[in-house]
């Protein structure tokens, strides 16, 4: 459960409060460690952004996604795609070489 809602939150120039920015940091940092971290780092990401969570533990990934007022579901696909995409690019790499 969000502790503001997004409606009443008055806009500074980047559209973003504290606590959003704060959040949104969270959510990229994970993300970026699934994408390009190695062992542990990377198997950590992959548990906070596909394990199970509940929605209502603060900094949860779906406490951090209905925050941000992201679709959870879809930006999971995204994520996996992306992840996918990277795979298949390294593969390919590897073969060439």
């Amino acid at each position: 459960m969000k502790l503001w809602s997004n409606n009443t939150v008055p806009k500074n120039g980047s559209g973003f409060n504290p606590e959003r920015r704060l959040l949104a940091a969270v959510l990229q940092r994970a993300i970026t460690d699934y994408l390009t971290g190695e062992g542990e780092l990377r198997d950590s990401a992959h548990e906070w952004l596909y394990g199970q969570d509940d929605p209502g533990e603060a900094f949860g990934f779906s406490y951090v996604c209905e925050a941000l007022d992201f679709h959870r579901d879809e930006l999971r696909k995204a994520i996996r795609k992306q992840y996918d995409r990277q795979q298949i690019d390294t593969q390919a790499r590897q073969v060439a070489a």
